[in-house]
């Protein structure tokens, strides 16, 4: 047991706002690197050498140096540019597939590393820094005729078009594909206090901390209603063998969006999806206007 979670564990009872800040605490910090299984860490390195080819530049945000990549067509073409935004514990590497297929119908693509991971700076990561980064990265290589997104990352996405508190603007896009995006960010709060076995009022302690850094109720945050407030047409793309997104959050943030459609995939899981070809090829017809 470490230091940390002995400590959190006497804190419970005597003082549990302090506790509910470490598990806040806890929430925000990406697991290092060096967590990842070998399968992982292979697959990056491969995928590693699409980021090799890309011209690297970084912008600042509120919060941390954001690595970006870029992958220009040719010179004075003005394409039409896609940013890829990637999921927890990752970083742009994972959204290098969707590269070629966007050049090949015409788009510039533009990844970032969003901050606490990868090349970009910061030890912290939650939705409204990821919606800074993905605002500062617009301003700086925008306007983005689309973003696509994996995970968390279409979390912060849908925060940034949606520019709702604690964010003072709101970014623009004309399309948007999320894939394998958790729907709730109450339920996230839960799921996660409970892998940290805390009591009832330590948890709520932690709710408060997490309400607190998004500027509204926790349980008014929804992937859903975030989509509904920004008005872009949306693809939203989820797995129903995924272990880690509940296949219901697909359905859920279509239903409380009648500008997304759903696209149901099986068998690809929660990683796979966004390195599979027909996805790729999927988002791509997306943004291009084009439908099956």
């Amino acid at each position: 047991m470490s230091v940390t979670t002995t400590l959190l564990k006497a804190l419970h009872s005597i003082a549990p706002q302090r506790a509910g800040r470490i598990v806040y605490d806890r929430f925000c910090t990406p697991p290092p690197e060096v967590s990842r299984n070998p399968v992982e860490r292979r697959a990056l390195e491969t995928l590693g050498a699409n980021t090799a080819r890309a011209i690297a530049t970084h912008v600042t945000s509120t919060d941390a140096t954001i690595q970006i990549y870029r992958w220009p067509l040719d010179a004075g073409t003005g394409a039409p540019r896609v940013l890829l935004v990637h999921g927890w514990s990752s970083d742009a590497r994972v959204m290098t597939m969707f590269v070629e297929p966007l050049r090949r119908a015409g788009f510039e693509p533009v990844a970032i590393d969003l901050p606490a991971h990868g090349r970009s700076t910061g030890t912290r990561l939650n939705m409204p820094i990821g919606a800074r980064a993905i605002q500062a990265a617009a301003d700086a290589c925008g306007p983005f005729h689309g973003i696509i997104a994996h995970s968390f990352g279409g979390l912060a996405a849908a925060h940034a078009l949606e520019g709702g508190a604690p964010l003072t603007r709101r970014t623009t896009t004309d399309r948007l594909v999320l894939i394998a995006t958790p729907h709730s960010l109450s339920r996230l709060v839960a799921d996660f206090a409970r892998t940290q076995d805390v009591t009832a009022r330590v948890a709520a302690c932690f709710a408060a901390e997490v309400t607190r850094a998004a500027g509204r109720p926790v349980t008014s945050i929804a992937t859903g209603s975030m989509l509904r407030a920004a008005g872009q047409p949306a693809l939203v793309v989820q797995d129903v063998d995924d272990d880690i997104v509940p296949a219901s959050d697909g359905p859920a943030i279509v239903a409380a969006a009648p500008n997304a459609v759903l696209h149901a995939t099986r068998g690809l899981g929660h990683s796979r999806i966004i390195v599979t070809s027909a996805v790729v090829r999927g988002a791509v017809r997306f943004l291009k206007g084009e439908t099956e």
